[in-house]
């Protein structure tokens, strides 16, 4: 028996969906520190996470390599859903906008400034940050959810947006084929979780990533991940 489990961000911490591989049970639980995720029953072979693993020091145009690649096979409209992420000096602005974005701008003389989104997210990505090293890295990696649906696809992106309805039921019928079950029931079950229903998709679909790293069937990109300045591998999995 091994569990997995796929990650993303909600409103009260983190959502993960949780999967053994022999049985094919899900569970899903909201937790509000990664860390939790660590020391939970189940321990999981493989937690992918929906978020920036390894970041510059230095902002580039299109942010790392892996950002740049991701957009690359997704194409237009889905490439938008991939962000830049900040440099790993302005995550110290977790609660001033227009300091992280001095901080981001001051780093390299392309002068980038980061999304009022992206920073939204900071204190996830503060977290992540602290709590990552490149010995846990063979545990935890970086995915993306629309690369993880573009693979369940067969080399194409959903085109359709997440949070509608067309675009939710496809993501959901490329989950239930792939794990032969249905998940309309899952999906009523955890109403009232905090986590909306398009970050349980996409924690089900980083969960369908984490299978693939476990079975070394994933890819990533880029094919040969560099490293950030504290030895983490910048690469996004699917």
């Amino acid at each position: 028996m091994a569990w997995l489990a796929g990650v993303d961000g909600c409103p009260r911490g983190w959502v993960a969906v949780l999967r053994d591989t022999d049985s094919g049970a899900l569970h899903v639980r909201v937790v509000a520190a990664l860390q939790e995720l660590l020391e939970v029953p189940e321990a999981p072979r493989v937690i992918a996470v929906d978020a920036p693993i390894g970041l510059l020091e230095a902002a580039e145009p299109g942010g790392r390599a892996c950002d740049r690649g991701a957009r690359a096979l997704l194409g237009r409209p889905r490439a938008s859903s991939v962000f830049s992420p900040p440099v790993r000096g302005a995550l110290v602005a977790v609660d001033d906008y227009r300091r992280a974005c001095d901080i981001n701008r001051a780093s390299a003389s392309c002068r980038l400034g980061i999304s009022r989104q992206c920073h939204a997210i900071f204190p996830k990505l503060a977290e992540l940050d602290a709590l990552i090293t490149p010995a846990l890295q063979a545990r935890v990696r970086e995915v993306h959810p629309e690369l993880s649906f573009f693979a369940l696809n067969g080399g194409q992106p959903v085109v359709e947006r997440k949070k509608g309805r067309v675009g939710r039921a496809r993501r959901l019928a490329l989950l239930e084929t792939a794990w032969g079950r249905e998940l309309g029931a899952l999906m009523r079950d955890v109403r009232g979780s905090g986590a909306a229903r398009d970050d349980i998709v996409d924690a089900m679909a980083a969960c369908w990533s984490a299978e693939r790293i476990w079975r070394g069937a994933a890819q990533c990109v880029p094919t040969a991940p560099p490293l950030d300045t504290r030895g983490l591998r910048m690469a996004i999995w699917f």
